[in-house]
């Protein structure tokens, strides 16, 4: 849904799409259960799409490695939510007092907002802060890309996020196969280069 809504925002179809099923498949596998919180693929899809209408980027290994830069900001935020939540606890307790105390003082949709509130602003100053610092390593690192430009396609880049699509089914013989395929496709590869 947020490529869906970057692309009515941004009026660019490719490659936010391609981006957008990048870390759609690519995160997959990873389902929030229990106290797992996964990383925050919305900032990876966000600041992937931002950063390449900025440096005006049109290859799939440019933006490849632009995805790949983005991906420790997803679990640096993924870390600021279990910090926030932790801190929550306290309102949790707080609501339970109050409820206990006096009806008259439980006043829960404050610290409703309040939390909103900060969890907007804390995910909104980090992004904006990973934006900003990946706007300044990007162009370090840009030149050592420039062989890729011709070798890396979208259908490459896909097909390995679709790993984790595969490992998400939990079946022991699409695992099996996964290898097989794997294995396959390298030595036809190496039977190419070298005959």
């Amino acid at each position: 849904m947020v490529g869906f809504f970057l692309i009515l925002l941004t009026g660019d179809v490719f490659p936010t799409i391609y981006i957008a099923v990048f870390f759609e498949l690519l995160w997959l596998d990873l389902i929030p259960a229990g106290t797992f919180i996964p990383p925050n693929a919305v900032f990876c899809l966000v600041a992937a799409t931002a950063l390449t209408m900025f440096f005006q980027l049109e290859y799939p290994a440019q933006i490849f490695m632009m995805m790949l830069l983005t991906l420790p900001g997803a679990y640096l935020l993924a870390r600021f939510e279990g910090w926030h939540r932790v801190r929550q606890n306290r309102n949790y307790n707080l609501i339970l007092r109050q409820s206990r105390d006096k009806f008259s003082s439980f006043h829960p949709e404050k610290m409703i907002l309040s939390s909103l509130g900060e969890t907007f602003a804390i995910n909104f100053l980090a992004a904006c802060l990973g934006i900003y610092l990946l706007s300044l390593i990007y162009p370090l690192i840009d030149s050592l890309l420039h062989p890729l430009q011709d070798i890396l396609t979208w259908p490459h880049l896909l097909m390995a996020a679709g790993i984790s699509a595969l490992a998400a089914l939990r079946i022991r013989k699409a695992y099996t196969s996964l290898v097989t395929a794997m294995m396959l496709i390298l030595v036809f590869l190496a039977w190419q280069q070298f005959f």
